[in-house]
């Protein structure tokens, strides 16, 4: 495809014009280069804080009908022209959206700010606008130096805990992940999408967040969920067909999404989302599997275990605790296992004494 293919393709998608074979060719276009994905980021941002600033442009069939109802005769030999008014209108929307991040887009590729938790490390940051920001170890978040002034997004990658501050509303704060785009409406959440993890989560503390995206993979839709108070959001990205045996390792794109989840938190419960960020490790009945993705990034080793034991759950909670050893120590204790470190290696086997 050619850039002006592209262009056009993009902005159908955006807007939610394209047929499923476009979305397709979206979908392979913006996966085959970091600077591509980064591209439609900001080309679908700019559309969303369009939306947010004037509400009446959501709905685009409604303004075509309005547009065409005044402008364009009903009858049968118009039809085509009809069609064509419509890609013009996506073209004129294009124009205006790329006006904007032409000016802007070479600008803020020289201007990103980067800030890293490596694995075994947390960060807390203050955001020039007061929002207070947890990273998770093997987290990284990025914003353009003008933040706060013309916007308030971020781009995440892994896990962090967003402490709002207000804003203007004509600001919205805005969190960029790998495949969805999450609009603060409150103050307090959690958000979890660590590129090697097989499912997307957030959980709100206080106020309410909007998670955008293609949600519903069957629509090839941009939809967007609400999530409220004390409320958890998690998407899988696994095939139908792997619906109980997706592997926490597998970082293909997205495909088919054959799960989404909404549950009620418990209060009481929720230091096990956010609970991190006072170097809490909370496990509620979660797999040796999970729990191996949490202590590699916890602690900065890399954990070779047992296929058979990968399904074991475990429960516990460990506070403070600077060591892998000790935390295998208390695990050990109530599971088949056995384990040994070798330098920057944990190997976890099975304890044949039981």
């Amino acid at each position: 495809m050619d850039n002006d293919e592209i262009k056009l393709l993009l902005v159908k998608y955006i807007t939610r014009e394209a047929d499923e074979n476009e979305t397709a060719l979206v979908k392979d276009w913006i996966n085959a280069h970091p600077e591509n994905e980064q591209y439609f980021a900001q080309l679908y941002e700019t559309w969303q804080n369009m939306l947010y600033l004037n509400p009446a442009v959501i709905n685009e069939d409604k303004a075509f009908d309005k547009f065409s109802a005044a402008t364009i005769p009903q009858e049968t030999r118009y039809r085509q022209l009809y069609k064509w008014t419509r890609v013009a209108a996506v073209i004129t929307l294009f124009g205006v959206l790329s006006t904007v991040l032409i000016k802007h887009y070479s600008q803020n590729a020289q201007s990103m700010r980067q800030v890293l938790a490596t694995k075994g490390a947390i960060r807390k940051i203050i955001l020039t606008d007061g929002t207070l920001v947890w990273l998770n170890a093997g987290s990284k978040l990025n914003y353009n130096t003008d933040f706060g002034k013309r916007n308030r997004t971020v781009y995440l990658e892994g896990e962090a805990f967003f402490e709002i501050a207000p804003g203007k509303k004509t600001i919205p704060f805005i969190v960029n992940t790998k495949n969805y785009t999450i609009r603060d409406i409150g103050t307090k959440f959690n958000l979890k999408a660590y590129p090697n993890d097989s499912f997307f989560e957030t959980t709100v503390v206080k106020g309410e967040v909007s998670v955008e995206g293609n949600i519903d993979n069957n629509t090839h839709e941009m939809s967007r969920i609400y999530v409220k108070p004390r409320q958890l959001l998690r998407i899988y990205y696994h095939p139908q067909k792997e619906k109980y045996t997706y592997k926490p390792d597998d970082t293909q794109d997205i495909k088919n999404l054959s799960e989404i989840q909404v549950m009620q938190i418990d209060s009481a419960r929720m230091d096990k989302y956010d609970g991190w960020k006072e170097n809490l490790l909370v496990f509620d009945g979660n797999s040796l599997d999970e729990i191996s993705k949490v202590l590699e990034r916890r602690y900065n080793v890399n954990i070779v275990m047992d296929p058979s034991l990968q399904n074991i759950r475990y429960s516990g909670s460990f506070k403070n605790v600077a060591s892998i050893d000790k935390v295998l120590d208390l695990i050990k204790g109530n599971t088949a296992i056995s384990y040994s470190i070798t330098g920057n290696t944990v190997t976890i086997t099975k304890n044949n004494d039981n």
